[in-house]
Formats: structure tokens, C-alpha cells, sequence
């Protein structure tokens, strides 16, 4: 049986996931029914257990912190040392034949590489430019956008080249990432294959809307990089119901701005959801908005919601024109512009035919280019290819 080893900073089982670690958890339950033996490795911060095993597959929460700065080796605890010592121990007893580092997660074992007789993909969702230039359009030029700045020119000049470079494949999960990566990093595009996150593909008789009220969904973290206040900001003169779906640090402040301005009629908050449960609301829903000021990889919330007959308005930013094509399947608009969002929530208010015609162009899509099933295909290509 081949071992594979994955190296990620957050997993499914840690409260602050989202989509990177829903597409990381598809790879991995993919991986270990396939006939390997993937073993996990990940910081364990809130986390009580120190190892899960599941069938082909083990969990190992590292009691280190994620630290990753040009000073972090400088910690007692950090994850860099601590990464390589138990991993270490691991690669002796197992032998490893592949390494996949979820973004720069593995760079300690990447910089190690000499070290190693196996072969290391890298999945990457985003850039060091890309983190940086989302950090902005977040904040704004502010104090906390200098405070970052060492880091980012750490990160630019120093680590991710050097993780890139390190790797022997790269799979970036959009063409925006993968052009990125060529000119942040000065690397062979050859070495790098987009291969997009997929959703998984259900069965059912979509009940498109006719008339009545328009059921709008978000579904993502509640922080302000995903736009969750101008979304909120957007409908005050809109006659819908918004459905929130997760949480987060900005889940209170976003409920006060809704009670503000006396939304609460129109504004349902889910709460974080199971896959399942969130399944739910895909399917009764009319709308899906992600309204992201992060400059995103290849969002998961998107592709989800294709697979569910939505139409989809996002944030023209990042990845996101791979999948939503304005006046086909959605629209994509600027960041940070309630007004523009408005004007295309009410479209769909206005033309709820539209909302058939685009939801049926989102699924077709999702089944010719963003199924899970074409996700597994193409990962296990390249991972074949490796060893």
C-alpha cells in the first residue's frame, strides 16, 4: 500500500474551517478509499485529542503553534521544528512516497527536502501578493496593513519561492492562482495544472421560483473579508429573505447591523451547518452571493451552489471568473459595492424567469467542469504520475 502524507494548518474537525478544508477533506476521503494509507498531519489548537484514526487514514494534531514568520523559529513551540520532529519520526516507521503540503503548510518539510527520497505536491488556493492586496481591500491602508508588511515580503520574496521551487507538482485550483504563482514566483507554468475544487453531485428535481418572495443564501465565514456587511448593507431596500449560513468572529456585529436597520424580518442566521443541513437550504434557495473582499482562490461556497441550480453573484476577484459567467450562469461584480449588488439581487427580483435560465447554465457547468468526481480524476493522474 502506498503511504502518502498530507500537511495542512487547519482540518474539518477544527471550528474555523471552510472551503479550503472541505475540498482538503474530499482529497483526503478520497485518497485513503483509493487503496492508500494517508496519514495527516496539523496543528491541534483547540482540539482535546492528539491522534484519530479513521480507515487508511490517521490524524495526527500537533501540539505546536502555527506560526510561520521570519521570527518564528525563535518560539519554543513552533510549528516549523515541531512539524519536522514528529514528522520525522513518522517518515522512519512509514517511508512515505508522496507528501501533499496544502498551500505553504509543508515548507518545513519542503525546505528539508534534501533529506527526503519522496517525492511533494503542493496544493496551492492563493499568493503572497493575493493575501496581501485581500489584507487591503479588508482593512484599507491602515496600521495593521504596516504591521503585516514584514511578513508579506518574507512570505514574497523568501518562502513562497522557496516552497514553490521546492515542489515537485503544483496543482493551483485556478487559472488565476496558477498565473499568480508563474509571476510571483518566476516558475515553469509546465510544473503547475489547474485542477478546480469540486462539489458533489445530487440527484434531485430543482423547484425553480416562479413567484413570491426571493430566497437569497450566503454561505461562508462571517468575517469581514467575505462581505458579509456589505451583503447585509446591500438589501435594507429589498423586498427578500437572506439566509446566512456560518459563523465567526464578525456573527455579532453582523446581527446588531441587521437589527439596525431593522432587517430582521428578511434576515435568517443559520449558524455554522453540516454539509447536509446546508444541503437543505441550496435547494430551496433562489440566489447564491458570495460577495468576498478576499481575493479567493476557487471558493467552494460557488461550485456548491452551481451543483444546486443557483445563480450565482459574486465578487469579480480571484478565481471566481472560472466559474460565473455574467449574463450565462450569474453576475460578477466590483468588491465592496452594496449598490451594484443590489442591482443585481433585484434583477433576479424583476426577471424571476432568469433565475432558470441561469440555474440551469450553473449546473451544467458544474457537471462538465466543477464535479467532485472530475476533482478525483485529475488529482489521482498527478498522483500517480508522482509515484
Amino acid at each position: 500500500m502506498k503511504k502518502i502524507a498530507v500537511i495542512t494548518k487547519n482540518t474539518t474537525f477544527h471550528s474555523s474551517f471552510g472551503g479550503l478544508e472541505t475540498h482538503t477533506k474530499h482529497l483526503i476521503d478520497f485518497l485513503s478509499s483509493s487503496g492508500f494509507q494517508v496519514d495527516i498531519f496539523t496543528p491541534k489548537r483547540e482540539l482535546k485529542n492528539s491522534i484519530l484514526h479513521e480507515t487508511n487514514k490517521n490524524y495526527y494534531f500537533l501540539d505546536v503553534e502555527y506560526k510561520t514568520g521570519p521570527l518564528s523559529l525563535f518560539f519554543k513551540n513552533h510549528w516549523y521544528q515541531g512539524l519536522l520532529n514528529f514528522f520525522n519520526k513518522k517518515n522512519q516507521e512509514e517511508s512515505y512516497d508522496l507528501v501533499i503540503s496544502i498551500s505553504s503548510a509543508g515548507f518545513p518539510i519542503i525546505d528539508r527536502k534534501f533529506k527526503y527520497n519522496f517525492k511533494i505536491l503542493s496544493v496551492c488556493h492563493g499568493s503572497a501578493l493575493s493575501e496581501f492586496k485581500s489584507l487591503i481591500n479588508e482593512r484599507g491602508v491602515t496600521m495593521q496593513v504596516f504591521k503585516n508588511f514584514p511578513y508579506f515580503i518574507y512570505n514574497y520574496y523568501f518562502k513562497q519561492k522557496s516552497f514553490i521551487n521546492g515542489s515537485d507538482f503544483i496543482v493551483a485550483v485556478s487559472n488565476y492562482v496558477k498565473s499568480s504563482l508563474v509571476s510571483e514566483c518566476m516558475v515553469n507554468e509546465e510544473k503547475i495544472l489547474v485542477i478546480h475544487n469540486g462539489a458533489r453531485l445530487e440527484n434531485f428535481e430543482k423547484k425553480f421560483k416562479e413567484e413570491g418572495i426571493l430566497k437569497v443564501i450566503f454561505a461562508g465565514r462571517l468575517e469581514r473579508s467575505k462581505g458579509i456587511l456589505v451583503l447585509i448593507e446591500s438589501i435594507k431596500d429589498l423586498d427578500i429573505n437572506l439566509f446566512i449560513a456560518g459563523g465567526g468572529s464578525l456573527e455579532t456585529e453582523a446581527k446588531k447591523m441587521v437589527k439596525d436597520l431593522n432587517l430582521e424580518s428578511k434576515v435568517t442566521f443559520l449558524g455554522k451547518l453540516s454539509q447536509g443541513e446546508l444541503a437543505k437550504f441550496y435547494k430551496e434557495a433562489d440566489v447564491l452571493v458570495a460577495p468576498s473582499l478576499r481575493i479567493e482562490g476557487f471558493p467552494m461556497s460557488i461550485v456548491e451552489g452551481m451543483a444546486y441550480y443557483l445563480p450565482i453573484i459574486a465578487t469579480k476577484i480571484g478565481g471566481n471568473d472560472d466559474a460565473v459567467f455574467s449574463s450565462r450562469n450569474g453576475f460578477l461584480i466590483n468588491p465592496n459595492d452594496p449598490e451594484e449588488l443590489y442591482e443585481r439581487i433585484r434583477f433576479f427580483e424583476l426577471y424571476p424567469e432568469k433565475i432558470k435560465q441561469f440555474g440551469l447554465s450553473s449546473r451544467s457547468l458544474a457537471e462538465q467542469k466543477f464535479n467532485l468526481d472530475i476533482m478525483k480524476k485529475n488529482y489521482l493522474e498527478v498522483i500517480n504520475s508522482l509515484i
